[in-house]
């Protein structure tokens, strides 16, 4: 990712509706996760600024998060919210950590970084314990690449069962599978699609869109309405089987 756009996160992830409702979908996959796993000890690869490492601390007392990231400033940021011990800097796919010596490994937003997918994937399963899980959010479709993808450093958005069959070669079973953000799907795709025409046009004529990512700051009542959607995914996605959203979540264990 690009410097400011973890200043950008930090600034924003705790108040900001994407980012607390992405820790509203992903709270009972990792609530059933440690528990399938007996969780003492959870990993999160790629933890950026510790706006997760935060909040599912005091959310699951019992398990102890650490962390790790290779961005040097996502690692102060995360020392300035209580993580000095917890975190450390290194490569997702050369962890600093003993075979089988985590319980369960939350990879959000952080598995399309790497061009080599399946090196970090067999990484993860090599530091899970023979029950351990894993939890993992992606981007999702190709073709709702725009400039939000290229400034986060994305190598790929994944396609319908590509991170399933990857997981499965790497040692994973699936538990559980659901989409995310997806009740705003259509008007996302709507605008990302006309701004890839845009594009394509400026290219034509030697201009480019200046490049930035999708989150900035909303109104309070707006931050709110939207918090609102998600908070409505919630509650489908415990009683419908929905495949759909501009992210996949998923659940795994290691085999």
């Amino acid at each position: 990712m690009e410097s400011h756009a973890y200043d950008e996160m930090r600034a924003l992830e705790d108040r900001h509706w994407w980012f607390r409702g992405r820790r509203r979908l992903l709270a009972p996959l990792l609530g059933e996760a440690l528990a399938a796993s007996g969780a003492r000890v959870a990993l999160e690869v790629g933890c950026g600024t510790g706006g997760n490492l935060a909040h599912f601390s005091a959310r699951f007392p019992g398990t102890r998060f650490v962390g790790v990231d290779f961005d040097a400033g996502a690692v102060a940021y995360c020392a300035e919210r209580g993580f000095a011990h917890a975190v450390v800097r290194a490569d997702g796919t050369r962890l600093p950590l003993r075979d089988a010596s985590v319980d369960c490994v939350l990879a959000i937003d952080i598995v399309e970084h790497f061009e080599d997918d399946r090196a970090l994937l067999c990484e993860l399963r090599r530091v899970l314990k023979p029950r351990g899980e894993l939890v993992v959010n992606v981007p999702h479709h190709p073709w709702l690449w725009s400039p939000h993808d290229a400034v986060l450093h994305h190598k790929r958005r994944y396609a319908r069962g590509e991170l399933q069959r990857k997981l499965a070669e790497a040692g994973f079973r699936v538990e559980r599978e659901h989409g995310f953000n997806f009740l705003l799907l259509p008007p996302i795709a709507l605008v990302r699609l006309l701004r890839a025409r845009r594009a394509r046009g400026a290219d034509a004529r030697g201009a480019g869109e200046p490049a930035g990512t999708d989150f900035f700051t909303l109104p309070a009542p707006l931050n709110a309405a939207l918090g609102g959607v998600f908070a409505l995914e919630a509650a489908l996605v415990r009683v419908l089987p929905i495949r759909e959203g501009v992210s996949l979540m998923l659940r795994a264990a290691r085999v």
